[in-house]
């Protein structure tokens, strides 16, 4: 495995183990960052995660849901 794919590995892992706490349970999880999300301009969570600024507009989603704020 190459670094870049390892990097790509921890935070798809990260992520999906807070998606997983923010909606319940791995199948919702799993479900939202594979399909395109609105207020990620109709990106999926899965495609954005493969630059560091793609996977911290993840997480910062993943923050505003957990805390009920939808702008």
């Amino acid at each position: 495995m190459t670094p870049l794919q390892g990097n790509f590995a921890w935070t798809f892992a990260r992520l999906l183990v807070r998606a997983t706490h923010v909606l319940g349970n791995q199948s919702s999880a799993e479900r939202w960052i594979s399909e395109p999300v609105m207020a990620l301009n109709r990106r999926s969570p899965l495609e954005l995660m493969t630059t560091s600024a793609g996977a911290q507009a993840v997480d910062d989603q993943l923050t505003r849901m957990e805390l009920g704020v939808y702008a």
